[in-house]
């Protein structure tokens, strides 16, 4: 996977930029404010439709503008050409929530589509909530990362959402405690059929992206977690269970169980991380997922996703830091912001752009 050209407007701290002929190794520098941080972020954007700092479509518009575009043309590997094939991705978002994406031509208005074209990887500094965080930051995690490599995943991902949606909406219009049992069986049905799809994906990808974790650490990055691994043991629902619970849904007035509410935790021994890690090594094994998940890309995809790092100053040593830039020598492409430049040493093709 590679971005060969890159146009941005008024995206968030970016007026405009468009970069062409991006190299494998690219640093994107300037002061603060410049806007590094908003460039690798419109990247991320190109990917999945959302931001990588959790804003929403309109806070990404720049003050005094009405609308923000991005876009970029890459390349991919194709089964089907046996070889790499050139596409073209454009998003554009207006103040009065217009949404537009255009994929090599085609027309569609929604981002959802964006998904599994064009990959990336990416860190920054809100990357430590995937250790520290909320279940939420980590279920978005895997559903992007396996949803960028299997469409399916992703269309029972968005059947399952329907489903919530409904059957929440019918909890909240119940009242006095009578709601149509009927209809909720039919959704509870769903609930059942799709989570236990989403389970098994879930767990098959923590698996694999798990051993990526072992064996990055063996081959010499960052030795000192090497106790650290993934537990995924969702609640697993069935038709008895939903039952068991209805009472307090109608009473709450929402779906409480299946695949929107499950979670993966990274344990060190008996106790999970989050509650022993410092912010430096939460921050280091969120690094090790990044990088763990692009590896999980690259054995499905035959290619690794764009590598977009952002914020590595401070936590990372010389020793580590040493590992780390012999890793990115695997990847087709890695932007890299808020980083010294001069420390991309090991004899790297890397040139800097400055904002």
């Amino acid at each position: 996977m590679y971005l060969e050209s890159l146009w941005v407007q008024g995206f968030r701290a970016l007026e405009e930029e468009h970069l062409e002929n991006l190299t494998p190794i690219t640093a994107v520098e300037g002061d603060n404010g410049s806007g590094k941080t908003t460039l690798l972020d419109a990247v991320y954007f190109l990917a999945s439709g959302k931001s990588c700092l959790g804003l929403t479509n309109a806070e990404l518009i720049r003050d005094n503008h009405t609308y923000f575009v991005a876009g970029g043309r890459y390349r991919s590997w194709d089964a089907v050409a046996s070889g790499s094939v050139t596409h073209t991705i454009q998003a554009v978002y207006t103040a009065d929530g217009r949404k537009e994406l255009r994929v090599d031509g085609t027309l569609y208005h929604g981002f959802v589509h964006a998904i599994g074209g064009f990959r990336v990887a990416h860190f920054n500094f809100s990357s430590v909530f995937l250790v520290k965080g909320m279940p939420s930051v980590r279920r978005q995690y895997i559903n992007l990362l396996i949803a960028s490599c299997d469409r399916a995943y992703l269309e029972a991902l968005s059947a399952y959402s329907g489903v919530i949606a409904r059957k929440n909406a019918l909890l909240r219009q119940s009242a006095g405690g009578i709601v149509d049992a009927s209809l909720l069986d039919l959704y509870d049905e769903q609930i059942v059929t799709l989570s236990a799809t989403v389970y098994a994906r879930r767990a098959a990808v923590l698996s694999t992206v798990g051993d990526a974790m072992k064996q990055l650490i063996a081959d010499g990055l960052f030795p000192r977690l090497s106790d650290v691994f993934i537990t995924y043991e969702p609640r697993t629902v069935s038709m008895t269970t939903m039952h068991a619970i209805r009472e307090r849904e109608i009473a709450r007035r929402t779906c409480l169980a299946g695949c929107h509410l499950d979670d993966f935790v990274f344990m060190r021994g008996r106790r999970p991380l989050r509650e022993t890690a410092s912010l430096g090594e939460a921050k280091l094994v969120a690094l090790l997922l990044t990088l763990s998940g692009a590896e999980y890309v690259r054995r499905v995809t035959r290619e690794y996703p764009v590598l977009l790092l952002d914020d590595l100053e401070g936590d990372i040593d010389a020793e580590n830091l040493e590992h780390l830039v012999r890793l990115l020598a695997r990847f087709e492409q890695v932007l890299v912001a808020s980083f010294d430049f001069r420390r991309l040493g090991g004899g790297l093709n890397a040139t800097s752009v400055r904002l």
